[in-house]
């Protein structure tokens, strides 16, 4: 039986899946990208390494539901909080202090990792 763990291929560098995480392993999940971002350099259909337990700072990417949607977004505490499209910051949505169901908006985590390479044949 083959004793190596998985792998990725992505850009010519092989990812072992079991180090993509930060935290807490078993609360980091894997997603796959349905739109490409040009400005945020990822592709469709790139996997998305997501830890919902990882600190949000100025400028992460979260993964955000709104409605029946899931959207990227990049998360900005100056000079007030908010949500901006990652290619049309004059898209933004306003972050409630207190992210509830009733604000429409939930996080499901942010975003560590993209991998836009195809895997290993």
């Amino acid at each position: 039986m083959n004793e190596r763990p998985s792998t990725l291929a992505n850009n010519g560098h092989r990812v072992l899946l079991e180090t993509l995480y930060y935290g807490e392993a078993n609360a980091t999940y894997l997603m796959r990208a349905c739109e490409a971002s040009v400005t945020y350099g990822l592709r469709a259909g790139a996997l998305l390494v997501v830890d919902p337990a990882a600190e949000p700072r100025d400028g992460s990417i979260v993964v955000i539901q709104t409605g029946e949607d899931l959207s990227l977004r990049r998360l900005r505490l100056r000079p007030e909080k908010y949500l901006e499209n990652l290619d049309a910051p004059d898209d933004i949505l306003s972050w409630p202090d207190q992210v509830t169901v009733q604000s429409g908006i939930i996080c499901w985590g942010i975003l560590l990792y993209t991998v836009n390479g195809e895997l290993a044949q």
